[in-house]
């Protein structure tokens, strides 16, 4: 219900759409139809390239001269002379006796001093209470401790020193160089190319160009909608935007499979050479195998043993402890002092005599080197080798040298085109007003063709029939459509596919008649539209059938 609702809604939309242009005081029994402005068309010529361009190759063999090659058959070497060794005399000083030390031992120093010490302390006496004494006992320095140093004297021993009174030094030999021969490989001839020429190959292929773009026009339906609710039934057509498919030429072109090559292939190949290079040639060169050397030979030095003193201790001191001197004296103390006046009793002092000893010590004094004087002899100059050169010989060899290699000329094969004409859309025609037509137009008419099963091949019958009754209104210059239908036999699918070719086969004899294309749209309704109740699964006879079996037109537009 609610799907019937929409469409309904969409018809009575699109009727409102189509009735604001209906024509005004139309009479009755007329026709309208909608003038349809044409789409204009231009032909155009169109170069499609039926043949590439290519290269021809033409090959120019290498050319070849003959020159001198100077090449060297004797290396440059050289000899060696011996420089002799220089020497000379110098004198030098050993040390016989190493200098060393000695310690003399300086003595303590005594001196006499006195010392005032207070034998009896300052008091004071009272008148009431006398003071307290008693008498005490105390030791006193007179000698304080010190140290004395004893020298322990340095140890001395005698030993064998080696000097050298000649120094070692070396002599130069001179080893020959040693000399050889050798067989040098040289290009005596150089080799070209040669050049083998694979002309161009080409493949056969077809190119579609399209000489009619694709179009469409406005169709209306031949029936109204079964749920109409119009008492006029034009009022609920449909009107359809049918596609006028493209119409293409299809033209045999050449495409280049490969270009004109050349394949270059040496004049010698070291493969079929026997494994050696081509071209080549020998000569002997001397050559120095050893190059002249000189070989280091040792001369020892020359020594002496002399008898050398070394002091192997050095002296060193003892410290000796002498203890400090002591004397016990005494003196009268106060025990309690008195506690009422006091009278001052001064202190009674008794000088002391006490000697003072200063430390040991030791100076020490050095002891001179003893040395000696010897000559050596020393070599002032190294021996050396002085280079004698040795120069190069040359000799001149005949080599084939290669000029110029095998080379290929192209020449350039111009394509080749072939010139198609095509229509071109200019401008696009459309909808404009409406306009009386005989009232034929609207009307299918029956062509009787009578297809075989399954073909969409026009038979000569068939053709006598478009031109009996379909050519001389095309001629007229109007616009027809070419309706195909079959009968429900088969699928949907199938019967839509064959009923569009069969369409299409009279759309292809008309233009082969020289009708334009634009004037022709060809549909197939497979078996959308039959005529009687013979659809899926309903029994019906053969005539039945043969009824739903047909090809049609009629005319869109009168010719403008």
């Amino acid at each position: 219900m609610r799907k019937n609702l929409l469409f309904g809604l969409a018809l009575a939309i699109g009727s409102f759409a189509f009735g604001q242009d209906l024509p005004t005081n139309p009479e009755p029994g007329k026709c309208y139809v909608r003038c349809v402005t044409p789409d204009v068309y231009e032909n155009q010529e169109v170069q499609i390239m039926v043949s590439p361009a290519y290269k021809k190759l033409k090959v120019v063999p290498a050319t070849y001269t003959t020159v001198n090659e100077t090449v060297l058959s004797k290396v440059a070497g050289e000899e060696l002379a011996i420089v002799p060794a220089e020497y000379g005399t110098e004198s030098f000083e050993v040390v016989t006796k190493e200098a060393s030390q000695r310690l003399v031992k300086v003595p303590s120093q005594k001196s006499r001093d006195t010392e005032t010490v207070v034998v009896r302390e300052a008091s004071y006496s009272l008148k009431v209470i006398p003071a307290v004494y008693e008498n005490r006992t105390f030791e006193v320095v007179t000698q304080p401790a010190y140290q004395k140093v004893v020298i322990v004297p340095a140890v001395y021993e005698t030993r064998d020193v080696v000097i050298t009174t000649k120094e070692a030094s070396q002599r130069m030999e001179v080893i020959p160089a040693e000399w050889g021969t050798e067989t040098v490989t040289y290009k005596k001839r150089e080799y070209g190319s040669s050049i083998k020429v694979v002309p161009a190959s080409f493949t056969s292929d077809y190119e579609s160009v399209e000489v009619k773009p694709a179009a469409a026009e406005w169709q209306m339906s031949k029936l109204p909608p079964a749920d109409c609710n119009s008492s006029n039934p034009d009022d609920c057509r449909y009107w359809c935007y049918k596609g006028i498919p493209a119409q293409n030429v299809t033209i045999a072109v050449k495409r280049l499979a490969a270009d004109a090559s050349s394949e270059r292939t040496p004049d010698c190949d070291p493969n079929n050479n026997g494994g050696k290079p081509c071209g080549e040639g020998t000569f002997t060169r001397t050559i120095m195998v050893k190059p002249a050397s000189t070989r280091i030979i040792p001369i020892p030095a020359v020594t002496k043993t002399i008898k050398k003193t070394v002091m192997v201790t050095p002296p060193t001191t003892r410290v000796v402890d002498v203890p400090e001197v002591r004397k016990t004296i005494k003196r009268r103390v106060m025990v309690t002092p008195p506690t009422t006046e006091r009278i001052e009793i001064p202190a009674v002092t008794e000088t002391v005599k006490k000697t003072i000893i200063t430390n040991e010590t030791t100076r020490v004094e050095d002891i001179p080197s003893i040395s000696k004087t010897y000559k050596k002899t020393v070599m002032t100059s190294a021996p050396a080798a002085r280079s004698i050169p040795i120069a190069q010989k040359q000799t001149t060899l005949k080599t084939t040298k290669l000029a110029q290699d095998a080379s290929v000329v192209a020449t350039e094969v111009p394509a080749v085109y072939k010139t198609v004409t095509k229509e071109v859309l200019t401008k696009k025609g459309g909808l404009t007003t409406w306009k009386e037509v005989d009232c034929k137009f609207l009307t299918y008419n029956d062509l009787n063709i009578n297809w075989n099963l399954g073909s969409a091949t026009l038979t000569p019958a068939a053709k006598r029939e478009i031109d009996a009754k379909l050519l001389p209104v095309l001629q007229t210059g109007v616009s027809v459509e070419i309706a195909s239908h079959t009968d429900s036999r088969g699928t949907k699918d199938s019967n839509e596919a064959l009923s569009q070719r069969r369409a299409q086969a009279v759309t292809n004899y008309l233009i082969a008649k020289g009708i334009n294309a634009s004037k022709i749209v060809s549909n197939g309704y497979g078996e959308r539209r039959l005529l009687n109740r013979c659809a899926d699964g309903v029994s019906c006879t053969e005539r039945e059938h043969l009824a739903n079996r047909r090809t049609q037109f009629r005319v869109l537009d009168q010719k403008n």
